[in-house]
């Protein structure tokens, strides 16, 4: 099996594992635990899970050399964190993942703002297709709209932006110290949150089910760096995609979650506009970042 080939399938399974994270945050939720309490025990396992991680190697990672930036990668990750946490929570996943994909045309619209990047009238076309495809899933104005959708939106954004600081900072740290430092604001953000909302699960299976979220969101990281490793990440972007699969899969057979025809329509057209728009970068040398949602 070829680098490119174990590249994609590892990276397919980066995508699962942040399935993994949304679905147990959902069914957290459902079962009484507050948004606040899932998101610090996501990030506490997480954090726990990689300490136990680098101990095993043997060796700590060097320290970092973009510590603000490590910050502020941080704080985007966790504002989007509560905010994906709280849609899933009150939206289908399939739904959810659908806006989600929005984040790549927010970043592409944005770039010329944040990166001072030249972005084509052929990538502008996409941009707004996605937006179409976007407003057909929302909906707003009818009787489908739900501000929950707004939070979702939200969501897209902090990633877009959280995409773009990235790239701008021309990241150089090994993954296990970007990992470090990210997980640590999580961790101290979730745990400043707590006193809004507070409350341990219930039943013992829910902690099986918090295990798998925090563990399942530092494999999907760690996985994903493996990855980029293997294969260029120009070619692993249209990959992402087959987040659908999951995360409609997950509705359905945890909550009953059917996804509509329009939001399936909807969810079409951002992804072949995000498709679109991957070729255009690729064609104009544009960098690519990969970012996980969780």
């Amino acid at each position: 099996m070829s680098n490119t080939t174990k590249g994609i399938l590892l990276f397919c399974a980066n995508v699962l594992f942040g399935t993994l994270v949304d679905a147990p945050a959902k069914l957290l939720q459902f079962h009484g635990v507050p948004i606040f309490t899932v998101v610090f025990l996501r990030y506490a396992i997480a954090f726990s899970c990689l300490l136990i991680f680098i101990a095993a190697q043997g060796q700590w990672p060097k320290p970092s050399q973009n510590i603000r930036i490590n910050i502020l990668r941080g704080a985007l990750l966790t504002s989007s964190t509560f905010s994906n946490f709280y849609a899933v929570g009150y939206l289908p996943l399939a739904l959810v993942v659908s806006i989600n994909f929005a984040a790549p045309l927010i970043a592409c619209a944005c770039a010329p703002l944040v990166l001072g990047e030249q972005v084509g009238p052929r990538r502008w076309a996409a941009v707004a297709v996605g937006f179409c495809g976007m407003l057909l899933i929302v909906r707003p104005g009818t009787d489908n709209f739900q501000p929950a959708m707004l939070v979702a939106l939200f969501n897209a954004l902090v990633m877009a932006l959280f995409q773009l600081f990235t790239r701008k900072a021309g990241f150089t740290d090994a993954p296990e110290t970007g990992l470090l430092w990210v997980f640590a604001v999580g961790v101290v953000a979730s745990a400043a949150a707590l006193p809004q909302g507070f409350a341990l699960p219930a039943f013992g299976w829910l902690w099986l089910v918090a295990l798998v979220m925090g563990l399942c969101g530092l494999l999907a990281h760690l996985v994903m760096s493996q990855a980029l490793r293997l294969a260029p990440a120009s070619l692993l972007v249209p990959f992402s995609y087959t987040n659908i699969i999951w995360m409609t899969l997950s509705g359905i057979v945890l909550f009953g979650d059917w996804p509509d025809a329009i939001t399936l329509v909807g969810a079409a057209i951002i992804i072949a506009s995000g498709i679109y728009v991957w070729h255009r970068e690729r064609v104009t040398g544009a960098a690519i970042t990969l970012a996980s949602a969780d």
